[in-house]
């Protein structure tokens, strides 16, 4: 847990901080959000600092005590097999379905549906490609990694029932691209 907190910007900004701005634009202050994969609270705090209440959620159990001792509203949740309750105004997941298979993201993408209010929204992030892979990067441990390409993902959230899709890409690396995708429920 250290060693993914030491190698992860610790503050909100760039881009980063103007998906998320984007993502909260017109919500007002009472929206009730839900943030999956929360692991040390970065972006729930910058949240949080803007007047918003997030809860959070992470699967592994360190992340939530860690979230909680910081004092956020926190609780271990599996995104592909727990129930997510809602409605949620907001549904928000940086860097969490990435790590999960083309199956499991779609799973999840119907959870998170279910689970938003009427013109909810879900924003999540994804890294570009084709591939999947095992990596050792950040945490010395496998980790899973799901690649997706814009139209691959575009097409996934829209025949889910999403509207409003939209998707933006930035350059993070030399090698890595992110995707920023920020869809609505209509009802």
């Amino acid at each position: 847990m250290q060693e993914y907190i030491n190698t992860t910007a610790q503050d909100v900004s760039g881009v980063v901080k103007e998906w998320l701005d984007e993502t909260l634009a017109g919500l007002p202050k009472n929206a009730r959000i839900l943030e999956l994969g929360s692991a040390f609270g970065r972006d729930a705090s910058y949240i949080q600092n803007l007047g918003y209440s997030v809860a959070c959620t992470d699967a592994t159990r360190a992340f939530v005590n860690l979230l909680q001792e910081k004092g956020f509203n926190a609780r271990q949740l599996d995104a592909i097999n727990d129930n997510l309750d809602g409605p949620y105004d907001l549904v928000l997941a940086n860097a969490v379905l990435l790590h999960f298979t083309r199956e499991e993201t779609e799973k999840v993408l119907c959870k998170v549906l279910g689970a938003l209010s009427e013109n909810g929204i879900f924003a999540f992030t994804l890294k570009q490609g084709e591939d999947e892979k095992w990596s050792y990067d950040k945490l010395g441990a496998p980790r899973f990694f799901c690649f997706w390409i814009h139209d691959q993902i575009y097409q996934l959230v829209k025949n889910t029932g999403f509207v409003d899709v939209k998707i933006s890409g930035y350059k993070a690396t030399a090698h890595n691209t992110w995707l920023q995708i920020i869809a609505r429920k209509l009802k």
